[in-house]
């Protein structure tokens, strides 16, 4: 069935602020879908309720979707160690070289930017490899072999004792973190209704902080270390994780989506069924119908289900907005926050206060990420980021300008202030939102393959912007310090006009109603606004 023309579609104003596009005869209900219509209009329609009804309804569905994004937890903390370790005492005795100064020691440039990424450029292969394989194995088996390769692979880092076999150790530590990203926000979108859709995928912000704040605390514990267990046991820390995580993963449910897609609808029933409180009205019979509905509907838009289809037509309009906000968050501060505790200590902090502000950094965002969790709700994911962005655009300007300002203390703790308030922004705005508007912006169809596609730009855009990063501040290499912050002020810049012009706000959507609007090619400012019908298949 061909996509319906935008000529054929007008507009009529229904009132002010608010349009209806609707086909000049009549609304187009697909054949397929006549039979179990009113089913799937009532579920849909039983998906409108509050945040907190929502969680009385489905605690099972809730739960499930936290436990699943835990592994966002493992990555964040890998993440962050490689590259906060390079301020440790210990780490720069056995990796790095003496400096000419005679102050100390620091690893090369190349090996430094090398080793904090190379487990990017695995996530980025593994991530291509999930795209692959979800679609035939499920959520639930993938994500469980993604968990007993990372237990496998910690050994070559745990051991290492040169620069290479590290560099090798954290490649493959990141062939799994591909494999959490593709799956965890996809299974988490996918599996709770429509009220809980943005804290399902915000919590993978949640998990991202947490796992941030283990590694600034537990550096801050070592931080004084001297043998090489300073660095180690750091490392050891990430077997706690794996051996739980997929003991919970044998008794997870499935995606119900996902079984649609396979047409295994009773067992889809099943899965809803035990998803939903014994209190909940609605029929796991006509929640299927729904599925089966918005299934049907892109099935008749979109050829395949492949990475490819991801990137044909008004997919591949779906795929480049997800992709591009995946790959703005290296370009809006991310990524000289990552790096604080390394700025800090580049600055002329020591070890221990560098190391203190480094965690405090990391507890100010989580609380941070907290207050989103309110405010998604109220506000919405389009402005709530744009406001975001724009705050983060002016404190990376201040940063640069406090930096050549002044080489004093005073100016410095200006610059750790803007740069903690940066984190904050982007725990409250930028960080969570990112997840739940790739999530959305994605058909149900291609949803894991558009997320894998999605955060493989992340990772394609992180190595070379990490390079960038590392040199910038490594007193061997450009030695900008806080003057680096100009760099990402420009690129914040054209996060922000990205943003306005290109994505839409997807807040009380459901799936079928996203899929029209795109297809529509409604112009993503009036996304809010635009209005689709119950009866709408097209």
């Amino acid at each position: 069935m061909s996509t319906p023309n935008i000529k054929d579609i007008q507009e009529v104003d229904e009132k002010p602020g608010q349009e209806l596009f609707e086909h000049k005869d009549t609304h187009v209900v697909h054949e397929a879908n006549k039979a179990h219509l009113a089913e799937a209009v009532a579920a849909e329609d039983q998906e409108h309720m509050g945040v907190l009804a929502a969680l009385q309804l489905f605690p099972k569905a809730a739960f499930w979707s936290m436990v699943m994004s835990m592994v966002i937890v493992m990555e964040a903390y890998d993440a962050a160690l490689v590259s906060n370790l390079m301020a440790q005492p210990a780490f720069q005795r056995h990796f790095g070289q003496p400096l000419p100064d005679g102050s100390g020691y620091q690893v090369p440039p190349a090996w430094q930017s090398a080793c904090n990424y190379a487990s990017t450029i695995g996530a980025f292969v593994g991530i291509l490899i999930c795209g692959y394989i979800q679609p035939h194995l499920g959520y639930k088996k993938t994500m469980i072999g993604a968990l007993v390769a990372m237990t496998c692979f910690i050994f070559v880092t745990f051991f290492a004792e040169t620069l290479p076999v590290l560099f090798v150790g954290q490649f493959l530590a990141g062939l799994p973190w591909g494999f959490y990203n593709a799956i965890a926000q996809a299974y988490a979108s996918e599996i709770v209704p429509l009220p809980l859709r943005a804290h399902a995928t915000m919590w993978n912000q949640v998990c991202w902080c947490v796992g941030q704040l283990m590694t600034s605390g537990i550096l801050f514990a070592f931080r004084n270390g001297t043998t090489k267990w300073s660095y180690k046991i750091p490392f050891a820390l990430q077997w706690i994780w794996p051996v739980p995580l997929i003991t919970a993963m044998v008794f997870a449910p499935e995606s119900p989506w996902w079984l649609v897609r396979k047409d295994r609808l009773e067992e889809a029933q099943r899965v809803v069924r035990r998803l939903e409180s014994k209190a909940s009205p609605r029929d796991p019979a006509a929640v299927v119908a729904m599925m089966a509905r918005t299934i049907e509907i892109e099935n008749a838009l979109t050829e395949g289900a492949s990475l490819v289809s991801c990137l044909r037509g008004v997919d591949g309009k779906r795929t480049l907005v997800a992709s591009f906000m995946f790959a703005a968050q290296n370009w809006s501060g991310l990524l000289i926050g990552n790096m604080a505790t390394y700025f800090y200590t580049v600055a002329g902090m020591g070890a221990d206060k560098a190391f203190g502000l480094g965690l405090g950094t990391s507890g100010v965002q989580l609380a941070a990420v907290l207050v989103a969790f309110h405010l998604v709700t109220r506000v919405g994911r389009r402005r709530l980021y744009l406001s975001g962005v724009s705050f983060q655009t002016l404190m990376l300007l201040a940063i640069g300008i406090a930096a050549v300002a002044s080489s004093s203390a005073a100016s410095f703790w200006v610059q750790a202030t803007f740069l903690m308030l940066v984190y904050a922004s982007y725990g409250l705005s930028v960080g969570p939102i990112t997840f739940t508007i790739v999530a959305e912006v994605s058909s149900i169809k291609l949803r894991a393959q558009t997320c894998a596609i999605a955060r493989a730009a992340y990772y394609a855009i992180a190595v070379p912007m990490g390079f960038i990063q590392s040199y910038s501040l490594n007193p061997l290499a450009w030695n900008l310090q806080g003057r680096s912050a100009f760099i990402w002020f420009g690129t914040a810049c054209g996060v922000l006009t990205f943003v306005y012009f290109m994505v839409p706000e997807t807040k009380d959507r459901s799936v079928r109603e996203l899929d029209l609007l795109w297809h529509r090619a409604v112009p993503a400012r009036k996304f809010k606004t635009t209005v689709i019908d119950k009866d709408e298949d097209e």
